[in-house]
């Protein structure tokens, strides 16, 4: 009865993994435009609390669940996110009144073949090479349309 009711349990905690994977956020294709377009916006929070927000000039979207940038100068959001890997990313066109919030949870890395990757980028731009890379892994996509409209799409 012991047996079973561990196979029970290892199928349903499979099943709930891949009903998580299933419904991972994606940026839609209007998404990724803006991010391409617009200045995004990171807002980090320390272990004990303090908010810090700021520009990331160099975020792009990397695929569909993943945004990324180069971090350069190691203050405090990079220090935030090394304490708590939890960010909301924003991205709005004022014009349109229109935007998007990501949440999602942060890898920083400063080495490896997606370092590389980014870093090479970077230097296409004509810009440093950064310190570190931070993925963002989004688990979450809100409008920002001001009114009522604004809500969670993913």
């Amino acid at each position: 009865m012991k047996m079973l009711r561990d196979i029970l349990f290892i199928s349903s905690k499979a099943a709930s993994k891949e009903r998580k994977e299933d419904m991972m956020a994606k940026l839609s294709n209007e998404m990724k435009g803006m991010f391409e377009q617009q200045l995004a916006v990171i807002a980090t929070a320390s272990k004990d609390g303090t908010p810090n927000v700021g520009p990331k000039g160099s975020m792009y979207v990397f695929d569909d669940e993943t945004l990324v940038y180069s971090e350069g100068t190691s203050k405090k959001t990079l220090r935030n996110l090394q304490e708590n890997p939890k960010v909301a990313v924003m991205v709005a066109d004022r014009e349109k009144a229109d935007g998007y919030q990501v949440k999602g949870a942060v890898e920083i890395l400063s080495s490896g073949d997606f370092f590389e990757q980014v870093a090479k980028r970077q230097e296409q731009r004509k810009r440093p090479r950064p310190k570190y890379v931070v993925k963002i892994r989004i688990e979450e996509i809100y409008s920002v349309k001001p009114g009522m409209t604004a809500k969670k799409i993913v």
